[in-house]
């Protein structure tokens, strides 16, 4: 489009400040003409750009000429190129370009955010399939079209639901969806790594209104949280400290932490206990240290049984 073509020029030039009419014409692929009119266009609403011949010659831009960015402080200029290229990250986002643009316009250089690195991947493999998903949704939401999925719930059933989609939400390690579920007839979240298939149908959103902004209650029930004290031997400590707020932590002895938390009793607690093996110890509650025994318990039958049944 003309606006965005004389807009990068501008760009070009505050960057430059000197090129040429045959340098802008093969960046943009359109004629020398074509720049020529361009220019008119951006002297006419009064930017200063003159041109000059001979060996130096070419296209300047006056050289006190900046935009106005007054009302955007240096600090807030460095907070709005930050977010940025943490979005830039975000598999199939295009935010580069975005970011690129700023950079020119703030007078910042291309290194200024090399401070941080952001990676949405696992470290197993830089091929994600969540990648695709993530662009379809994000497509979905943004021309406001209802999705149909095909859902695995934390039990393991599988159900064909229709979406409402309304944001995409990264938390703790995972990508989830948050929209309208018709089936329950309720704001839900979505973990992605659950949704087995994803078709975008033609059918428009519905408009919402008190669209919860808090996405806790879709996870944890505050009602039916119970306190834990959980000690863990030094063997497993880095995985204490990514599990757990280190609030939480304190050093009982020189081999042991102690954990005292607050959390809902179910599937997920059990499994994330179960993943430390012999260096967790509930102390407290007591049906919580006998459900866990019980589950150590039928893992060993299983593990046996597998064994018999190869013999």
């Amino acid at each position: 489009m003309k606006s965005t073509r004389l807009f990068e020029i501008l760009l070009i030039l505050l960057d430059k400040r000197k090129t040429t009419s045959t340098e802008l014409a093969k960046n943009f692929e359109v004629s020398v003409r074509t720049i020529y009119r361009d220019l008119d266009a951006l002297t006419t609403i009064g930017i200063p750009i003159y041109t000059s011949t001979g060996k130096n010659g070419g296209i300047h831009l006056m050289e006190n000429y900046v935009l106005d960015k007054a009302f955007v402080s240096s600090e807030e200029q460095n907070d709005i190129l930050f977010a940025l290229h943490c979005l830039s990250t975000v598999p199939n986002l295009d935010e580069g370009a975005i970011l690129k643009k700023l950079s020119v316009l703030f007078k910042q250089n291309s290194n200024t955010q090399d401070w941080i690195e952001i990676d949405f991947s696992s470290w197993q493999s830089k091929m994600n399939s969540k990648d695709g998903l993530v662009f379809q949704l994000k497509s979905a939401i943004t021309y406001q079209k209802a999705v149909r999925i095909q859902y695995i719930s934390t039990k393991g059933k599988e159900s064909l639901r229709i979406i409402d989609p309304l944001r995409l939400l990264y938390k703790y390690k995972d990508w989830y969806l948050f929209g309208y579920c018709k089936a329950s007839q309720a704001f839900r979240l979505f973990k992605l790594t659950r949704i087995k298939l994803c078709e975008t149908l033609s059918q428009n959103v519905n408009i919402y209104k008190d669209i919860p902004k808090s996405y806790e209650n879709d996870y944890i029930n505050q009602e039916a949280l119970t306190h834990l004290e959980l000690l863990f031997h030094n063997n497993v400590a880095h995985k204490v400290y990514d599990q757990f707020e280190h609030s939480l932590i304190k050093r009982e002895n020189e081999t042991q932490l102690r954990v005292s938390c607050e959390m809902e009793e179910g599937d997920w607690l059990f499994s994330l206990l179960l993943s430390f093996g012999s260096d967790v110890f509930v102390e407290k509650p007591m049906n919580i240290r006998q459900e866990l025994v019980m589950l150590h318990m039928k893992a060993i039958e299983h593990l046996n049984c597998d064994d018999k049944d190869s013999d």
